[in-house]
């Protein structure tokens, strides 16, 4: 039995070992740090509500036990909500797609501030995207980057435009390659931040 937890009852030490070696498993997942910390914080809360519960004349300690696992709840509930969010950290981060439509997905949820927020990285990640794709294209096809007009207006376009100057068309498709790679990495540490916040 660890010391940091003295549990005295036999049985109560049997329902703790079964509990412990319960969230071992739920948490392999996660890096060794990460588990760690949230093993001992939840073992933690578990013995605290545990000593709480036996200090009452009518409750042994194996009985309390019982009851302070009953109100924390099932570890599906707490536990696997959690991992999944530091998943989704871990590889939005990274920049990965499908954890970055997730985060958006996740962040939209929490209300009209994160909404804002999800739809501006949402809208940030489609115009990074789009240049990206165009970047790629104009090597094939030259006439395809931004143009400005006469008027002043600017646009991005897949073909040349009447009384129009292509910006830069030599350099186009490494400067767009460039920034939208950039741009891509600087988003998924804004929604990694998000992430982090919402835990």
């Amino acid at each position: 039995m660890n010391n940091m937890f003295p549990i005295q009852s036999k049985t109560a030490q049997q329902i703790w070992n079964n509990f412990d070696r319960e969230l071992i498993h739920k948490l392999k997942l996660l890096p060794e740090e990460e588990r760690t910390d949230i093993r001992l914080e939840i073992l933690s809360h578990l013995y605290e509500s545990t000593m709480d519960g036996a200090s009452e004349e009518t409750s042994t300690e194996d009985v309390s036990l019982i009851n302070a696992i009953e109100k924390l709840g099932s570890p599906e509930e707490y536990i696997e909500p959690l991992i999944a969010d530091i998943l989704i950290y871990q590889k939005a981060s990274k920049g990965h797609p499908v954890a970055i439509l997730q985060g958006l997905k996740s962040s939209a949820k929490k209300g009209f501030f994160h909404t804002l927020a999800t739809l501006i990285l949402g809208m940030g990640y489609f115009w990074v995207i789009m240049i990206f794709i165009m970047s790629v294209m104009h090597i094939i096809n030259p006439e395809i980057g931004i143009w400005y007009h006469d008027t002043g207006a600017i646009s991005l376009s897949f073909e040349a435009q009447p009384n129009a100057t292509q910006w830069q068309p030599e350099w186009f498709s490494l400067i767009g390659i460039f920034v939208s790679c950039l741009a891509y990495w600087g988003l998924s540490k804004v929604l990694s931040f998000f992430i982090a916040k919402l835990k």
